[in-house]
């Protein structure tokens, strides 16, 4: 028997959500602005604009929350942070492939704006709800803050943000940026040696054997 490859293991480790969840999101989206919710076209924008960023930071967070064998993971040569990246790319690969679809298929309808503010808009959402959950995750050990913080940014992003900042650019290089940075931090504390307050599972899991001792 062999043993299979380690993408195919991480694969594995992420869960089926990790594949499922952008999928349906970007499916729900498209549906939404094809054929018209019944609801109007802001529902119909939001859903669009936040429905795919929210499912692959649900399913990114999931994917963080799911170590079950987190002392033996940071037992092992290959750092913990990069076995997290590993298994990130996954959710992370399907949601681009989503994400290149929906906005081709978008802009086959007609739908305004234009493809490239699409473009932006999502990738710009991805990054910086991706980034804020895993950071919870990692600070909290529990997915359940996560959640809570996606819906509070989606919440301020279509009752706030809509409505004073332009979309395209203007929105998503900040969330590029912001989310990026949430994502290192995230990695970082995954470290054994990063803060003690960072943490992953149960009591002091996240301490290397020198740390916990």
């Amino acid at each position: 028997m062999t043993t299979p490859p380690w993408w195919i293991h991480e694969a594995r480790r992420c869960g089926r959500q990790a594949f499922v969840l952008p999928i349906l999101a970007a499916l729900l989206a498209f549906t939404a602005v094809a054929t018209g919710s019944g609801t109007g076209v802001v529902f119909d924008r939001a859903l669009l604009s936040c429905a795919l960023p929210t499912a692959t930071a649900l399913a990114c967070a999931a994917v963080m929350a799911r170590e079950p064998m987190l002392e033996l993971q940071l037992s092992l040569p290959t750092p913990y942070p990069r076995t997290v990246a590993r298994r990130l790319a996954w959710p992370a690969s399907v949601t681009a492939i989503a994400v290149l679809t929906l906005v081709a298929l978008v802009a086959a309808t007609g739908h305004r704006p234009g493809p490239v503010a699409t473009l932006l808009e999502l990738s710009g959402l991805t990054m910086l709800l991706s980034g804020a959950a895993l950071w919870a995750t990692v600070r909290t050990g529990s997915a359940a803050p996560a959640t809570g913080l996606i819906v509070a940014a989606v919440l301020a992003k279509l009752l706030l943000i809509d409505r004073v900042v332009p979309e395209g650019a203007a929105q998503a290089v900040p969330a590029l940026l912001a989310g990026g940075w949430l994502l290192l931090l995230a990695l970082r504390a995954l470290r054994p040696s990063g803060r003690p307050g960072a943490r992953l599972g149960h009591g002091d899991a996240h301490l290397g054997p020198r740390e916990a001792s």
